[in-house]
């Protein structure tokens, strides 16, 4: 996640097109221009059913495998500070990474994008074992990406 903008911005791709949230720090001061939004995301919690979780409301205390460098990881923090919650992350550079800590029980929750929940959970190794929690904490423009000029 942390080697995209670099990729654009030194000229080894031409467009970003994946999961990028565009936010206003990313529009200003990387020298890089969002196109515009083709998909409204939000982030989401997956839990293993067996921790009998329905709500993160209930998350206090939980574990959490999040990708670095990522809103993700900046929106877990403020979700978690402002429902007065404590949480322990665990953090990994990849989403691939992500995942396969939680499917390995490093963590009780695993949160990105409800998009992408949705889809690392097809790759578990029991991914009836898992669920996505009905709560939406943010909201994220995404779209594809290009260099200024």
């Amino acid at each position: 996640a942390k080697e995209r903008f670099t990729a654009l911005q030194s000229g080894e791709i031409d467009v970003l097109s994946r999961n990028t949230t565009w936010t206003l720090h990313r529009d200003t001061a990387l020298g890089l221009n969002f196109v515009g939004v083709n998909y409204y995301d939000g982030q989401g919690f997956m839990v293993k059913k067996d921790l009998g979780i329905s709500s993160a409301k209930e998350l206090d205390g939980a574990s959490v495998c999040v990708q670095s460098g990522t809103t993700t990881e900046l929106n877990l923090a403020d979700y978690f500070r402002n429902s007065g919650m404590s949480y322990k992350p665990v953090v990994f550079d990849t989403a691939a990474q992500t995942s396969k800590g939680f499917d390995a029980g490093r963590c009780d929750v695993l949160t990105t994008d409800q998009s992408g929940l949705y889809a690392l959970r097809l790759n578990l190794k029991d991914p009836s074992s898992a669920a996505v929690l009905p709560e939406i904490i943010s909201k994220e423009p995404l779209g594809p990406v290009v260099r200024q000029g």
